[in-house]
């Protein structure tokens, strides 16, 4: 970021930080009437940085919004749930949150969802633990030379005839994309699965304090979160805005199991590698190491959760056998979940 002598010439609200955009010349009026939605008389509290993007209009204004959205997420790194996805809400303020990886069509589903619902962002969707979600109305990156599809046009929402958005928008669903040949439409997704796609579509969560467990919160809150597979968008527009109306999910039971010291393992024994944070449910664990998350199931959840304090492998075996029942190759089998748990960096092999 730089901060230029005068004020910037355009200031925008982006997730609720205000934005200069140091702008000159005849780029004012081009960039004022792209982000027609956002912009702010508040005082700019970060300046974005113009170097480097040259002169190719197309070019500089997708880089541009790429460097403004950068601004703000670091802005509330570590204070929000921030994730890739667009938004929309309902006149009464509910959002439904679609989110994918560049390429899964949120930019497409937001432009036909934004004809019936408030246009919010088509590409970052942030909220507080309140679950307010924090308006980013960017201009929309459109392809318009199929020929050329990595460059990208920056549209003003008005121009695409998007709809305003309430005067504030709580989270209400969760859609996660799914394009491909699948033509299967909505389906429920369960929590530890869900959570497991999320975080890839996240920005700093790991910042955050327990964040599984947030999301874990958040898929509650929203009656569950729901997988959309589909080959155009249009034909399933009707099942997502009804979505807003759909009987939500019953909230799964769960176990929060937040990181905590390790002590030093005994010689011959193994034990957990530190985590930052994992919920458990019925017959899975979400677990974060770092900033990867990790869905373990049958042996990995009974015998991570037996590794609260750090045991040998006949104990492990033992622990298996009393919980799952006896097996012939227990000891093989054991032994071949802890190496795998290992090597994904879950546990720790005896020193």
């Amino acid at each position: 970021m730089t901060t230029p002598a005068g004020p910037p010439a355009l200031v925008v609200s982006v997730l609720g930080v205000p934005v200069g955009i140091p702008a000159a010349g005849s780029a004012v009026a081009r960039l004022r009437h792209q982000w027609s939605r956002a912009l702010t008389d508040e005082p700019a509290a970060a300046v974005v940085d113009l170097t480097g993007l040259g002169d190719d209009e197309l070019a500089h204004d997708y880089a541009l919004t790429s460097r403004v959205t950068m601004v703000a997420l670091e802005a509330t790194a570590g204070r929000r749930i921030n994730l890739h996805a667009g938004a929309v809400a309902d006149a009464a303020g509910r959002a439904i949150a679609v989110i994918g990886a560049s390429g899964s069509g949120k930019t497409t589903a937001i432009g036909l969802l934004a004809t019936r619902l408030g246009y919010l962002s088509d590409e970052t969707t942030s909220f507080d633990d309140t679950l307010t979600v924090h308006a980013h109305p960017k201009p929309l990156s459109v392809i318009t030379d199929r020929d050329a599809p990595h460059r990208k046009q920056s549209v003003s929402p008005d121009d695409l005839g998007l709809l305003p958005p309430p005067a504030s928008a709580r989270l209400h669903r969760i859609v996660l994309l799914h394009r491909g040949d699948d033509d299967s439409g909505l389906v429920p997704i369960t929590p530890a699965h869900a959570i497991a796609a999320m975080v890839p579509q996240s920005s700093s969560l790991a910042l955050l304090e327990h964040p599984i467990l947030r999301l874990a919160e958040t898929i509650d809150a929203c009656g569950g979160a729901w997988g959309l597979h589909y080959h155009e968008l249009a034909d399933w527009l009707d099942d997502l805005v009804l979505l807003l109306d759909a009987s939500p999910q019953a909230p799964a039971p769960r176990v929060h199991h937040p990181s905590s010291p390790l002590a030093p393992a005994p010689p011959g024994t193994w034990s957990r590698a530190a985590w930052h944070d994992a919920v458990e449910y019925d017959d899975e664990l979400v677990l974060m190491v770092g900033d990867r998350v990790q869905v373990l199931a049958g042996l990995g959840v009974l015998l991570w959760l037996a590794l609260e304090t750090p045991q040998g492998l006949d104990d492990l075996v033992a622990r298996a056998q009393a919980l799952a029942g006896e097996h012939p190759d227990a000891p093989a089998l054991v032994a071949d979940a802890l190496a795998t748990l290992a090597e994904e960096g879950v546990v720790v092999a005896p020193a």
